[in-house]
């Protein structure tokens, strides 16, 4: 109400003064004669008090706190100097660091410093340089997860084939490696497959804690895939609030371990979920853990039996005919198609016809077989699923010049 009525007096007031005074026969007919131009300025300086009043109460007060100005200059001023700081103290150490990693070329300590150092002062050749070394010393999902994501950096965001293959190791030997799967979604998205995308993004921040710095960024990668792909704030919302294993107690202190007694209590928690597992066949979820747990444990063949036995309570959940189907016929090598492949690359294309992975391997089985005309024909398809500057695209597109010739 206070609005409307500050507004309605100001819109008067402007009436009034441009209207009446420009007006010479308003003098006239209404015999009023001003002593001198003093109402006029006293109407002036009302119409701007109410005009003031109105844009006060729209928008707040328009004096700046000194106060908090300053405090914010000097917070700003301390973290650029603290900065300074940090790229000064990292100049100096570098050089000593190089030194020290060519006295000391197994070095694991200084080889990782010399990456890290090397990662904040934006030296990437240096830092991808050192995280090979350390990878021929030292295999581990984390460390090819690093130098996946320093050759993408390299690459100006771009998943190189050499990231993808670092990439698909990593998961390989830890499915939950956290930044293997944030690199995977980002390489999926980049060639179109933006569900799937948002699957790993969205399970990857459920498995999340609210610490982890890098939330936010993951965040916000899910909403431009999910905002591409059409789904609902309510419907995203609803799938990202179940954040239950990041603020599970008992993930907290299995993290909290060292790495040996880590692997016996994950091995005793796997066995109870197998046990658990024969008297309630049922469960979806239970069967999706398992297999996560015995790839962890790098217990192959027991991973497959968990996600044909999923597969086989949900048989028209794509995603988990897509990990049956990498896992059976890996990228890092040369595919060998069966009865089961065939059967999995048809069923996921029925229920999907333009999935990628389908159309992927229906080409790359009809090229096995010498029938290069229905392998064009997937590919064409598949062509169409991608993004034109991808480097699936361009793969794509050699090994259909090379069918054609």
């Amino acid at each position: 109400m206070l609005f409307i009525a500050i507004l309605f007096i100001s819109l008067f007031s402007i009436i009034y003064i441009f209207y009446n005074f420009s007006n010479k026969n308003f003098l006239k007919i209404t015999n009023f004669k001003p002593k001198s131009n003093k109402f006029v300025l006293y109407l002036n300086i009302l119409f701007l008090f109410l005009l003031s009043s109105l844009i006060y109460y729209k928008i707040g007060n328009p004096f700046i706190n000194m106060d908090q100005l300053y405090s914010s200059q000097e917070k700003l001023f301390k973290k650029n100097i603290a900065q300074k700081k940090i790229i000064k103290r990292d100049l100096e150490n570098f050089d000593k660091l190089v030194l020290l990693s060519d006295q000391n070329p197994k070095n694991l300590d200084i080889l990782l410093e010399l990456a890290r150092t090397a990662s904040r002062l934006n030296k990437t050749d240096v830092e991808i340089s050192s995280l090979k070394k350390i990878l021929s010393i030292k295999n581990s999902p984390n460390l090819k997860s690093l130098l996946a994501q320093a050759i993408i950096k390299k690459a100006d965001g771009q998943v190189t084939p050499k990231a993808k293959k670092l990439i698909k190791e990593a998961l390989s030997e830890d499915p939950l490696n956290p930044g293997a799967n944030y690199l995977n979604g980002l390489a999926q998205s980049q060639i179109g497959n933006e569900m799937l995308a948002f699957e790993i993004w969205t399970e990857l921040y459920k498995r999340t804690s609210k610490n982890d710095t890098w939330k936010k960024d993951l965040e916000k990668n899910i909403r431009i895939a999910a905002k591409n792909l059409g789904i609902s704030k309510k419907a995203l919302e609803n799938k990202l609030k179940d954040d239950v294993l990041a603020n599970n107690d008992l993930t907290k202190e299995i993290l909290d371990l060292n790495e040996k007694e880590q692997n016996i209590r994950i091995n005793q928690m796997v066995e109870q979920l197998a046990d658990r597992l024969k008297n309630d066949k049922n469960d979806l979820e239970g069967w999706i853990k398992l297999y996560q747990s015995y790839k962890v444990l790098k217990k192959n063949e027991k991973a497959l039996k968990a996600i044909r036995d999923a597969i086989k309570l949900n048989p028209q959940n794509i995603n988990l005919k897509q990990i049956l189907l990498r896992e059976l016929l890996p990228t890092n090598k040369k595919p060998v198609f069966s009865k089961e492949t065939n059967k999995l690359v048809n069923d996921i294309l029925v229920l999907e016809p333009n999935n990628v992975d389908g159309l992927f391997f229906s080409g790359f089985a009809a090229y096995n077989k010498g029938e290069k005309k229905k392998a064009i024909t997937y590919w064409d398809l598949l062509l169409k699923q991608l993004p034109k500057d991808s480097l699936m695209s361009k793969e794509i597109n050699k090994r259909i010049k090379l069918l054609q010739d």
